[in-house]
């Protein structure tokens, strides 16, 4: 290196080195920085070395001028009598004197601030930059940089006529542990030091001349990196770049190189300086740290349990999917929001505002709370929460791990609730193991059984309470259901401790647990003897109902036939006695003749009702499709229907499933009803149907005499007629209420006493 490319004068090397000091051979301070003297106030010039420094690192006896001699050129650490600083950098021979270049080991932000110290008061290549930086970031404009690198390069200009600070700088520069290159304002080094031929195992002929980019360059070097760096070094310009750097042998190594142009009075670029750190093992620990913190990001985010961090004002900055997933909100939704005016209940604001004090004190803990979904549906939740804290240690909110307990608090008061009503339950409830041995049973079967619980567990139930009556069968079939694990209900005789018979009607199933596994079996025992008692008198009034009726249906058989063969006897001798004696017959007497005549009629067809009426709900009942247009149609044809009388349908009557003979039964009478008692000159009945979704209702009307409100009810009782016809028996609207009700049906009518009346006639499908 030629002596004439570099000269400073004291005040520029001070700009470079503001904490240098300079010592002679009696150990006095004969110089020292601008930023040492604000750091250390107390350091006047001449005073000892000794009574105000003294080298940590590396070990000398004491420290004289021969012992500091003896680490030249290797990395010191010297501490201070009066302050509580070090100082980090290499003492080098200068002139007969010792330099010692270096700058403040400060190992906290705090240190900075307590001495007062800015960015002016450190050189631009100190490490402790980027930490000045960031504390500076925000009071330091851009205009004020600027302002400050053309007064750095003014200085650097008048640097180049001092040799002798210029050989102190070289001196200084060789000795950094970093790469340092200088450059032509074409990009060619022109120096470097040791550090930078190591790092790149490239000896000093192989890098003079040649640019860094040609050197460091290396297949996986981006253009971005590239830009980085070239358009700034172009623009006369500071840049600080990450970026893979290339070996001789072609191996790469990761570094952060920091460039700063050096430039004349006119502002003009004249040489450019940089320092190349070797950042492999920086970049190792970021891309385990990166790969760490994706892979628990991806844990926190995709775990089933909700995760939720806040800050100080319980504002939401994070959260993950089961959080969104409990809450019912989208992440958008939750980040920035307040936790608790979003989601909680008035009750749980109190616990958490507790909770929120135990946090600043540094306490974790668990707990539920009830909280409100986006749905406004109240859920439970079971919260362990904890403090969290910055790289300070200083508490800046919580962090929530959250598992909703709903469902698992409504099993729980169902099983309390269960609990309750088996407990008091008027039946007997039996819980075994999955032996069949009993485990608990509640008062009712102690009750019941005569057996005390204690007596009772340990004890298989049919050995108990099974005894001489029990149908083998059925404790057979319990066994095979029971070994199953199906379900079984059946009735049983079970016997007291007192030995008394009695029914049970039992149901019971296995309990399985989360696997599948039968752990337990349940029956609960309901006491039927008084209801085995009435089914059997049911059962013997049944019998003893179906015999009466078979009797009385084969009674009126018989009346019937025995009855209706003399009155066709007496018809027929009444015919043939009219016939012979027609001429000799008076008016009169032929009139009473025919009354008879009428009155063995009525009689017959009285006798025929009765057998009709005890026989409709006895014959079995055919069910088919049945038209009753049809019907009603042959019904008009067949029945006597005067000449001042009309019947008319409608509307096209429906099809439903009955009986055909039955249906006819009933239409017959309500019609035949209908015409008997119209007494008016025009007499008209109208037949309608309506469909409903599962019935149709008929309607009959006619414009007869009426009926009564009062007989509305009775006219459908057997033997009731309110009419002086003579074809009346009373027991047509009963028989047609018969029918009706055989089809599970239902009738009504609608009157006014000389107007007319409705029958209306509802009919399932």
């Amino acid at each position: 290196m030629k002596n004439s490319e570099f000269n400073f004068d004291e005040d520029s090397f001070n700009k470079l080195f503001p904490f240098y000091i300079l010592i002679d051979y009696d150990l006095k301070i004969k110089g020292f920085g601008k930023s040492l003297a604000k750091a250390l106030p107390l350091i006047k010039l001449n005073d000892d070395f000794a009574a105000s420094f003294r080298v940590k690192r590396p070990h000398i006896e004491s420290d004289t001028f021969e012992n500091i001699i003896s680490i030249f050129n290797q990395l010191v650490l010297i501490g201070t009598a009066s302050e509580d600083i070090d100082l980090r950098g290499q003492f080098q021979e200068h002139n007969g004197s010792i330099l010692f270049v270096g700058s403040p080991w400060f190992v906290s932000m705090d240190q900075v601030r307590e001495k007062k110290l800015t960015l002016h008061d450190f050189a631009f290549h100190d490490p402790l930059l980027d930490l000045l930086h960031v504390l500076k970031t925000q009071e330091i404009t851009t205009q004020e940089l600027k302002e400050l690198l053309i007064k750095i390069n003014n200085q650097k200009k008048a640097l180049d006529r001092d040799q002798e600070e210029l050989n102190r700088l070289s001196l200084v520069a060789s000795a950094n542990e970093n790469g340092v290159v200088f450059t032509k304002p074409s990009g060619e080094i022109f120096w470097c030091n040791d550090a930078y031929l190591q790092l790149t195992g490239y000896s000093k002929e192989e890098v003079i001349g040649k640019t860094p980019i040609l050197l460091g360059k290396c297949d996986e070097t981006t253009e971005e990196e590239l830009l980085k760096m070239t358009v700034p070094f172009l623009n006369g310009e500071p840049f600080n770049v990450e970026h893979l750097h290339r070996r001789k042998d072609n191996k790469n190594f990761w570094v952060r190189t920091k460039g700063q142009p050096i430039l004349d009075s006119d502002g003009k670029v004249i040489q450019y300086f940089a320092m190349i750190e070797d950042v492999t093992e920086d970049k190792k620990h970021e891309e385990i740290l990166r790969i760490e913190k994706e892979k628990y990001s991806n844990i926190i985010a995709n775990m089933n349990l909700g995760l939720i961090e806040v800050d100080e004002d319980e504002r939401i900055v994070l959260a993950n999917n089961s959080f969104c997933n409990f809450s019912g909100y989208s992440l958008e939704e939750l980040i920035g929001k307040n936790a608790s005016s979003l989601l909680l209940t008035e009750e749980s604001k109190t616990i958490i505002k507790e909770k929120n004090e135990l946090r600043v004190k540094g306490i974790t803990d668990s707990y539920e709370i009830q909280v409100k979904n986006k749905k406004g549906e109240l859920r439970h939740w079971l919260i362990s929460g904890a403090p969290n804290y910055d790289i300070n240690g200083i508490v800046t909110g919580s962090i929530g791990i959250h598992l909703d307990i709903t469902e698992q608090k409504a099993q729980e008061e169902s099983l309390y609730l269960l609990s309750l009503i088996a407990e008091k339950n008027i039946n007997a409830v039996i819980i075994s193991d999955i032996e069949g041995k009993i485990e608990w049973v509640n008062s009712s079967f102690e009750k019941m059984s005569g057996y005390s619980i204690m007596e009772s567990v340990g004890n298989k139930p049919g050995h108990l309470l099974q005894g001489q009556e029990t149908n083998p069968e059925t404790v057979a079939y319990l066994s095979a259901q029971i070994r199953k694990g199906q379900p079984f209900a059946c009735e049983i005789v079970n016997y007291s401790k007192s030995g008394d018979k009695y029914w049970v009607k039992i149901q019971g199933q296995a309990l399985y647990n989360k696997k599948g596994e039968i752990v337990r079996y349940f029956a609960i025992e309901e006491n039927i003897s008084n209801k085995k008692l009435l089914e059997n008198q049911r059962e013997e009034l049944v019998a003893s109902l179906a015999k009466t009726n078979k009797e009385l249906e084969d009674y009126a058989q018989i009346v019937s036939h025995d009855l209706k063969s003399p009155l066709r006897s007496i018809h027929s001798l009444i015919s043939w006695i009219k016939e012979d004696n027609d001429k000799a017959f008076s008016d009169q007497t032929l009139k009473y003749f025919s009354m008879m005549e009428n009155k063995v009629e009525k009689m017959d067809r009285l006798i025929e009702g009765i057998l009709t009426y005890s026989k409709i709900d006895k014959e079995n009942i055919a069910v088919e499709k049945v038209n009753t247009q049809l019907i009603i149609q042959s019904i008009i044809e067949i029945i006597h229907i005067p000449k001042h009388i009309t019947v008319t349908i409608k509307n096209t009557l429906p099809i439903i499933n009955a009986d055909r003979y039955r249906i006819q039964q009933l239409f017959q009478n309500i019609i035949g009803n209908a015409v008997n008692y119209i007494e008016r000159e025009v007499g008209l009945v109208e037949i309608s149907s309506e469909e409903f979704d599962t019935y149709y209702v008929f309607a009959v009307k006619d414009n007869g005499v009426g009926i009564a409100e009062k007989n509305h009810e009775k006219i459908f009782n057997t033997f009731q007629s309110y009419t002086t016809s003579e074809h009346s028996t009373g027991l047509g609207l009963s028989i047609v209420k018969k029918v009706i009700e055989t089809y599970k049906g239902k009738i009504w009518i609608e009157s006014e006493e000389g107007v007319g009346t409705t029958f209306f006639i509802k009919l399932n499908k």
